[in-house]
C-alpha cells in the first residue's frame, strides 16, 4: 500500500532519482483498492512525499560570525563609545579593532563593567539599554570557541528594535564661543544660550553633540524661567572668556532640568505625549565636565538638539530630589576613614507636585517615567524607590556599585504611579577610607570629613525624576 510504499523507500539511495523499484510502483498500480484513477493520484501524490523524506539533507549547521552575529552586538551596545575621536581608548568598529584589543574586551564583558549598566537590573523593568543580554553574551561566548570566524560582510544585519536616540532634529543651539578647558585634569564651565522663540515650546527630545567628545566628560542641560535670568547672567559677565566656572545647578523653580549626556548618549526622545514647557524668556543653561586626559585638547562648541512640539498631552517636570536640610544646614556628613556611612530622605512627593511644574496639582498622583542619581567620587551605592502607603516597596533604580564615571539615565519599561501617602524615598551610602579616596596629580588624597557641596571633591545625594500628572 501507498504506506508500505513508503517505508521501503526512506534511506534509499537517491542518484537514481527514484524511490522504488519497478515491481513497487506496478504492485500499486494493479491493487485492487479502488479505480485505476484513484490508485493512480493515490501513487503521484505518495510519490513525493516518499522522494523528499528519503532524499532532503540534514540541515547544515549554522556557524557564528562577526558580520552575521557579533558585530550587530558590538555596533548597537559599544560602537557609541568606542569609535575613533570618542572618550573611549580604543575603537571597536571592525573586527581587526576587535582583535587587537580581544582580552580587555572579552574581561570587561565577563565581569560586566562593560557595557555600563550600573543599575540592578531585577530592580525594574526599563526600556531597551546598553546592558548586553545573556543571550548576546552566549553569541560572543560562542563565537570565541568555534575559533572567531570572520563571515561575510553582506551578512550584517542591525539588531532589531528602535535605537535609542533622538529621532528628530527641530533646532540646533550651539554654543556662544568656542572653549578651551585651562584646568587639568578636570574643569567645570557654565554657558548660557538663548532661547530664540517667543512663543511656548515643548521640549520632546534631545542630544547634546560635544564639539570634541574625548574631552566631555559628562554635561547636564537645563532651562532657566524668566525670573532669574537675570541673575544667572550676573554671574556669567563676572567672569572672563566664554562661560564660567560653576558647580551649582537650577533648583525648584528657578528652571528645569532638561536631561544629561554621558559618553555613548546618543540623545533620546521623551515618553510619547510628554513634554517639558519651556516659557518666553527663558535661556538654555549647560554645565560641562571637562577632562583632559583622554586625548585631544582643543577649543569645544557644543551643540544642543532638540525635539520641539507646539502642544503635548502631557506636561512633564523634572525635579532634583535631595533633602534640602543637607544643602541649607549641611547634615549630610560623611566623618572620615568610615565606609557605609548613609543618609536618607523620604518625601511625599504628590504634596509639592506644583514645585515641579506649576501646572500640576498638589495632591494629585504622580506618574514616574524616568530617572538618574547624582554622586561624586566617594559613592558607594545609590537608590531610589517608592515606600508604598501599605507598606509595600517599588524599586526605581537601585545601583549597588556607584560610579562617578556613569551617572545614566534610567527609563522605565512602563511609569510607576505615585499616589498620596506614597514617600519617595533617596538614599545614598558613601565609602570615606583611604583605599576609596581619589587620586589627584598622582596623589592619593588623605581622606576628611566631608559633606554635601558643589565641587567634585565635595559630596551630593541627589536623584533627577521625570514625571507627569
Amino acid at each position: 500500500m501507498i504506506g508500505s510504499t513508503r517505508r521501503r523507500t526512506t534511506g534509499r539511495n537517491c542518484s537514481s532519482g527514484r524511490g522504488s523499484s519497478n515491481k513497487d510502483d506496478r504492485s500499486v498500480l494493479n491493487s485492487g483498492d479502488g479505480s485505476p484513477t484513484l490508485r493512480f493520484m493515490r501513487l503521484l501524490f505518495a510519490l513525493p512525499v516518499t522522494f523528499l523524506s528519503a532524499c532532503t539533507p540534514p540541515p547544515a549547521p549554522q556557524v557564528t560570525t562577526w558580520h552575521k552575529d557579533v558585530a550587530p552586538i558590538i555596533e548597537r551596545k559599544c560602537a557609541s563609545c568606542h569609535e575613533p575621536g570618542n572618550i573611549a581608548p580604543f575603537s571597536l568598529r571592525t573586527l581587526a579593532d576587535w582583535k587587537a584589543v580581544e582580552p580587555l574586551a572579552l574581561d570587561a564583558i565577563r565581569t560586566g563593567r562593560m557595557p555600563p549598566f550600573p543599575g540592578k537590573q531585577s530592580c525594574a523593568e526599563y526600556a531597551p539599554t546598553q546592558a548586553l543580554g545573556a543571550d548576546q553574551r552566549e553569541v560572543i561566548e560562542r563565537w570565541i570557541a568555534e575559533g572567531s570566524l570572520e563571515g561575510a560582510q553582506a551578512d550584517f544585519v542591525p539588531l532589531p528594535g528602535a535605537v535609542d536616540r533622538l529621532t528628530r532634529v527641530d533646532i540646533s543651539l550651539p554654543m556662544k564661543e568656542a572653549f578651551t578647558p585651562t584646568q587639568s585634569p578636570d574643569e567645570y564651565r557654565c554657558f548660557l544660550i538663548d532661547w530664540p522663540y517667543d512663543v511656548p515650546k515643548y521640549i520632546t527630545g534631545y542630544e547634546l553633540r560635544p564639539g570634541i567628545k574625548a574631552m566631555v566628560h559628562h554635561a547636564d542641560i537645563f532651562f532657566l524661567n524668566p525670573t532669574v535670568v537675570a541673575e544667572w547672567e550676573r554671574r556669567d559677565a563676572a567672569e572672563a572668556g566664554p562661560g564660567w566656572e560653576c558647580y551649582s545647578i537650577p533648583i525648584g523653580q528657578e528652571g528645569s532640568w532638561i536631561g544629561t549626556y554621558v559618553p555613548g548618549n546618543r540623545g533620546v526622545d521623551f515618553p510619547e505625549g510628554t513634554g517639558l514647557k519651556v516659557p518666553v524668556g527663558a535661556k538654555i543653561y549647560v554645565q560641562v565636565h571637562y577632562n583632559t586626559l583622554n586625548g585631544e585638547v582643543g577649543p569645544d562648541v557644543s551643540t544642543l538638539d532638540l525635539r520641539l512640539e507646539d502642544k503635548v498631552r502631557r506636561q512633564a517636570g523634572v525635579q532634583a530630589v535631595s533633602d534640602p536640610s543637607w544643602i541649607t544646614q549641611r547634615t549630610m556628613g560623611i566623618p572620615a576613614n568610615q565606609k557605609d556611612v548613609t543618609h536618607r530622605f523620604d518625601i511625599d512627593a504628590t504634596m509639592f507636585a506644583s514645585i515641579i511644574n506649576q501646572n500640576f496639582v498638589d495632591g494629585r498622583p504622580l506618574k514616574l517615567y524616568a530617572t538618574t542619581m547624582h554622586l561624586h567620587q566617594l559613592g558607594q551605592s545609590a537608590k531610589l524607590e517608592i515606600l508604598r502607603a501599605d507598606g509595600t516597596t517599588t524599586c526605581g533604580v537601585d545601583i549597588p556599585k556607584w560610579d562617578f564615571h556613569w551617572q545614566l539615565a534610567y527609563t522605565l519599561k512602563e511609569p510607576i504611579v505615585i499616589n498620596p501617602g506614597d514617600q519617595l524615598s533617596v538614599s545614598c551610602t558613601w565609602d570615606n577610607t583611604a583605599a576609596n579616596q581619589p587620586v589627584i596629580n598622582g596623589q592619593r588624597v588623605v581622606p576628611r570629613d566631608r559633606n554635601w557641596g558643589a565641587r567634585t571633591q565635595d559630596e551630593m545625594c541627589v536623584a533627577g525624576i521625570y514625571v507627569t500628572q
